[in-house]
């Protein structure tokens, strides 16, 4: 476990991570805001999405380490976020045990996703990142799960969601990431009438 890992463990990392995120954006508009953006900027545009739309819930899809389910803790009602890796999923559960608002959940998110969507009664905020990166993540079925996923959020009854897939440049070069190409993330979210931005190597799934 590194040093990181034991910080974020004790609950040191919450204290120090508004300011250390702060930084991270300082330095990355510094930088002439490269690509991929720090997972600061990442979530301050989930902040920024979710105050346009009003929306209360946060589904997470690769929870990794649990820092987006800390680190939004306060501006959502609902975080729920999904992890492949059983290992990772024991870590985070540890880690937000205290808090009231997470749903950790263990499992594919190309099968479990739908059961999530369907607990839902007003649109919620989808931030997708379950995709195989090496390293820790964990790789299931597919390298990603990301064309299951977005069928069963805009297929579900409860409309108005809006769904935010990191790693945009690795659907854009899917010969050598193994990811679906970004014509297939085009082409699923037209077909159900909704239109795509992309921002900071993010896709924007709206409604139309």
């Amino acid at each position: 476990m590194t040093a990181g890992d034991r910080a974020r463990d004790l609950g040191l990392y919450d204290l120090v991570e508004p300011a250390y995120s702060r930084y991270q954006g300082r330095m990355w508009r510094r930088a002439g805001c490269p690509t991929p953006a720090p997972s600061a900027v990442k979530r301050q545009v989930l902040r920024s999405v979710a105050r346009e739309y009003g929306l209360r819930a946060l589904i997470e899809t690769g929870t990794y380490k649990a820092d987006t389910v800390r680190a939004l803790r306060k501006d959502f009602d609902r975080i729920v976020s999904v992890e492949l890796s059983p290992e990772l999923h024991a870590r985070a559960l540890r880690r937000t045990r205290h808090q009231a608002n997470a749903e950790l959940v263990l499992g594919d998110s190309a099968l479990v996703l739908t059961g999530i969507v369907g607990t839902l009664d007003r649109p919620g905020l989808f931030w997708l990142d379950a995709h195989y990166s090496g390293g820790r993540t964990s790789l299931g079925d597919a390298i990603s799960p990301i064309e299951a996923e977005i069928d069963a959020i805009l297929s579900a009854a409860v409309g108005g969601h809006v769904v935010v897939i990191d790693d945009a440049r690795e659907f854009h070069d899917s010969e050598r990431s193994g990811y679906p190409a970004a014509e297939a993330i085009y082409s699923a979210a037209h077909q159900h009438g909704y239109r795509v931005s992309e921002e900071h190597d993010a896709f924007h799934l709206l409604p139309g």
